[in-house]
């Protein structure tokens, strides 16, 4: 079966970016950048994709859902500038490696990912969403996959959500009902604002018994039979009942956009000497070195990528994204608390001397493990 990757960039860049913020050449700040060169070479490494595209999301005032709830993701703070200036370089990346880049005004970089998705997924074609917002999970289906950032288990690199059931223990609801779930609780990261006083673990017991808003407020009198749901909750119920299915709306993906993506347009292929130019110009010496790029060979053109996936024999992973407490031997005796840490393995004398380089830069106190 052949498998197309889908990005969601504004996550992984975030992600990226809060990994190595101070990272920096003379000129430009670069750590979202360069965590992002990582990230992506990883997903082409696990997952071996045919087929890729990236979508973007655009600015707040101009989407759709503001239209409906003026306040949806205004609770949002501003992306810093020093992310912002990095987003041209970024799209430099991707078109280093061929991948097409989708905006579509007034709509999320979710409505784009779902669009496709639901587009070019067939029985011969696996479509995996990389991404870091559990709302995708709605569009867990036979052959669309959501491959979360940072939620794998030990060992693993991603959150695999392939079927109902990983939805179900993820979240609790099948995906389907997803929008219908955050139409209770609401999502306070997008500003969905949801039923007052209603949670997780109370909007789930109220799901064990009517899975829909629909049948929540058909059977409104017969809530008080489930424990936990007093007379409080069912009047907040009662009283939002507008803001119940406003916010289940605002949680709905968009999976219908006109979008032009097939299999044809979402081919990739890496040219080595574009992004030889872009690292060389960022001082990312060790993704020069990894993949070979001073050698500026012309990548294939063809649908499996044979000379990409020939250099990842060679790469070996820099960011490590996973929580270490239980691996670090002397955190009491430091007082140091790991958690939500990012570490870096040093595995060669010419890594070690780039990284001192971008320490230097660092305004606040380092400390070395070596």
């Amino acid at each position: 079966m052949k498998r197309a990757v889908l990005l969601d960039v504004s996550a992984i860049m975030y992600r990226a970016y809060f990994a190595n913020m101070n990272f920096r050449t003379k000129n430009e700040p670069t750590g979202a950048v360069y965590g992002f060169i990582n990230t992506l070479l990883s997903i082409i490494k696990e997952f071996n994709p045919d087929y890729m595209a990236a979508a973007f999301d655009v600015k707040r005032s101009s989407l759709k859902r503001t239209e409906i709830y003026a306040d949806y993701k205004s609770n949002r703070q501003s992306t810093p500038e020093d992310l912002v200036a990095q987003i041209p370089r970024i799209e430099e990346v991707l078109d280093a490696f061929n991948i097409n880049r989708y905006r579509i005004e007034s709509y999320e970089a979710d409505d784009v990912l779902g669009s496709i998705a639901k587009k070019i997924a067939k029985d011969d074609l696996e479509v995996i969403i990389v991404t870091g917002d559990k709302d995708l999970s709605q569009l867990v289906e036979k052959n669309i996959t959501i491959a979360l950032l940072g939620k794998g288990a030990e060992g693993e690199k991603f959150g695999m959500l392939r079927t109902a059931e990983d939805v179900v223990n993820y979240l609790g609801v099948v995906p389907e009902k997803i929008p219908d779930l955050f139409g209770l609780i609401g999502d306070k990261s997008d500003g969905i604002p949801g039923v007052t006083k209603i949670g997780e673990k109370k909007a789930l017991a109220i799901f064990s018994k009517y899975d829909s808003l629909e049948k929540i407020y058909e059977n409104i009198d017969d809530l008080k039979n489930i424990e936990g749901i007093g007379p409080s909750l069912i009047k907040n119920l009662t009283n939002e009942k507008d803001i119940a299915f406003l916010s289940r709306e605002l949680a709905k993906i968009f999976t219908n956009l006109d979008i032009n993506a097939d299999e044809e347009n979402l081919k990739y292929s890496m040219d080595k000497e574009k992004l030889y130019e872009l690292c060389k110009v960022l001082e990312f010496k060790m993704f020069i070195k990894k993949l070979n790029l001073e050698e500026k060979t012309q990548t294939s053109k063809t649908n499996s990528n044979p000379t990409l996936l020939s250099l990842f024999d060679k790469v070996e992973e820099v960011e490590k994204t996973e929580k270490v407490e239980k691996e670090i031997k002397y955190e009491k005796e430091l007082n140091i608390n790991f958690s939500n840490r990012e570490f870096f393995v040093i595995d060669s004398e010419t890594l070690l001397n780039e990284q001192k380089e971008h320490l230097n830069n660092y305004k606040k106190n380092c400390l070395y493990l070596l």
